[in-house]
């Protein structure tokens, strides 16, 4: 009897414990449906889940607030949060931010125009150089398109802060293209009911990863190698 009751308090002792390193970390993200999406005041959606799911297995607690993605990546460059995803890497970003190994995802970008719109492109971005361009502010779009940009080819680009109002500013004809992820922008196309009225264009701009990156006011340089360790052998 006293053997269990030893087992008992040995095997209470190390729950209590486990519970007691259990940690919560802060995460901010951007609203991109349909692979992050807000329902009910919670951030849900398949990148949502890789990653609660990743944390869980570090016993780790994550609390996730969407936000636009100026004030969220403000955010965690500065401490505010621990960590921001989904992202692609660029050098500027690099700098501020500690950026995961393994991606979460990986999408094609692509140019969405109207289908009367009658706009040639063959890959070459010289060809779209005088059209206005949707994009979202301090969003990356791949090398290509972002070192078109640094290069001063696209001159007529028009910012917004989110993919929908995009996507709503060339229903309206205010804009000639907008860049964005195949997927969401075709997700937010059906959303509008305009699957009759924009098309993407062919061929795709770049096929871009896109990642977890953590703050680097606090050192999170091993659980940043957890994370990828645990992601890479669930992505097998």
């Amino acid at each position: 009897m006293a053997l269990k009751q030893i087992g008992f308090l040995f095997f209470s002792l190390i729950c209590c414990c486990s519970f007691a390193q259990q940690k919560t970390i802060k995460i901010a993200t951007l609203e991109y449906p349909p692979f992050i999406y807000s329902e009910g005041n919670k951030a849900k959606g398949p990148i949502v889940d890789k990653v609660v799911h990743v944390f869980s297995k570090l016993n780790i607690n994550v609390d996730i607030q969407i936000l636009p993605i100026t004030r969220g990546l403000l955010m965690v460059k500065n401490g505010d949060v621990d960590a921001f995803f989904s992202l692609k890497k660029t050098p500027e970003r690099e700098n501020d931010l500690l950026f995961t190994k393994v991606p979460l995802i990986q999408q094609q970008f692509v140019f969405f125009s109207n289908k009367n719109s009658h706009i040639n492109w063959n890959g070459n971005l010289d060809d779209l150089k005088d059209y206005k361009i949707g994009i979202v502010s301090m969003t990356s779009y791949g090398k290509i398109f972002d070192n078109g940009v640094k290069n001063g080819l696209f001159t007529n680009l028009d910012e917004t802060q989110s993919f929908e109002l995009n996507i709503k500013k060339l229903i309206a004809g205010r804009i000639d293209l907008v860049i964005n992820s195949y997927d969401v922008g075709k997700y937010l196309i059906k959303k509008l009911n305009a699957d009759d009225q924009l098309v993407a264009l062919e061929p795709s701009i770049e096929t871009i990863n896109s990642y977890l990156a953590f703050t680097k006011t606090r050192d999170y340089a091993s659980l940043a190698e957890q994370f990828d360790r645990i992601l890479e052998k669930e992505e097998k």
